[in-house]
């Protein structure tokens, strides 16, 4: 028996009924480093001009400050959220680079590390039978969907305030060298993902969110109005992820 399953934009299977029976036809390759070309790309979204989302984001006031830093590499990349995180949240800055000399030259002068934290992904993926709406997991003791270790490195049972998070912007091997570069991120709260859901696009890792993902579940584990991280969710699936499967380089 031949069976065909279409994932419209993306791929189609093809079962046959045998043991080495599922085949993947791609219909359209998404590569995670194609980009936009920077010369003819939007100046405040950087994206293709007749696919500038700068009309159609919804922007929203969030409470907890949001500080995205970027690596070089990925400002042009076709399925790249980090524009469309900066516009969507009003309280957020976007840096891009390598390093930056200290906390408060980036944070402000009048920050304090132990009220910030930075995001860092587990190992594990702690998916739910009956979370199949992409909205951002709430905390279930110790499968919550957060937990913090301060710069002690124990872990925080009781939340802190939290005033601003820091979300590095980059692939796996990018982020590792920001690390290595950045000690002063050993200075804040370090945020460990523990997502219930798999990413919209297609990750290195199990793990893996895309960047305004790990953004909206942090932020909706830390009081957040859940509407604002639902909404940042459905964009980046409306602007970015389905126009990406109709671009060509």
């Amino acid at each position: 028996m031949v069976r065909a399953v279409d994932v419209p934009g993306v791929v189609t299977l093809i079962y046959t009924g045998t043991r080495h029976a599922l085949f993947i036809r791609l219909d359209i390759c998404l590569d995670a480093k194609l980009k936009f070309n920077r010369n003819t790309a939007c100046a405040n979204c950087f994206r293709e001009k007749q696919m500038c989302i700068c009309e159609a984001v919804k922007s929203f006031s969030n409470k907890v400050r949001v500080l995205i830093l970027q690596h070089p590499q990925e400002q042009f990349k076709v399925l790249n959220s980090a524009r469309l995180t900066r516009l969507a949240l009003k309280n957020s800055d976007l840096r891009v680079g390598l390093s930056w000399p200290n906390f408060k030259k980036v944070c402000g002068d009048n920050s304090a590390p132990s009220e910030w934290g930075i995001l860092y992904l587990k190992n594990e993926l702690h998916l739910s039978s009956n979370n199949n709406d992409n909205k951002p997991a709430k905390r279930t003791g110790k499968d919550s969907a957060i937990s913090v270790t301060g710069k002690n490195g124990r872990v925080v049972e009781d939340l802190p305030q939290i005033k601003g998070i820091v979300v590095i912007d980059g692939s796996w091997k990018q982020a590792k060298a920001m690390w290595w570069r950045n000690p002063w991120f050993l200075r804040l709260n370090r945020i460990s993902l523990n997502p219930s859901h798999p990413s919209l696009r297609k990750q290195m890792k199990k793990t893996g969110l895309s960047t305004i993902e790990a953004a909206a579940l942090a932020l909706g584990e830390l009081g957040e109005d859940e509407g604002i991280c639902q909404s940042m969710i459905k964009q980046y699936e409306e602007l970015v992820v389905k126009p990406a499967a109709e671009f060509k380089q």
